[in-house]
């Protein structure tokens, strides 16, 4: 019985492990994805606001896109 709970809280010790380390590289990979779309979306929310006309927004988003 003593080896049967060692076991479990061994695994269940790995799972929580797993849990975490997913948690961390989902979450990375949300804030990458939100800077890599954040300047796009700064950009499309000043055109669509008229703070920029249309050369610009053309100019600038080739300038993101390279």
């Amino acid at each position: 019985m003593n080896t049967l709970f060692i076991v479990g809280f061994v695994a269940m010790r790995l799972l929580v492990a797993a849990f975490f380390i997913l948690l961390v590289v989902r979450i990375g990979a949300g804030l990458l994805a939100g800077r890599h779309h954040g300047s796009r979306g700064i950009l499309e929310r000043r055109f669509a606001a008229g703070e920029i006309d249309e050369a610009e927004y053309r100019a600038r988003r080739d300038v993101l896109e390279s």
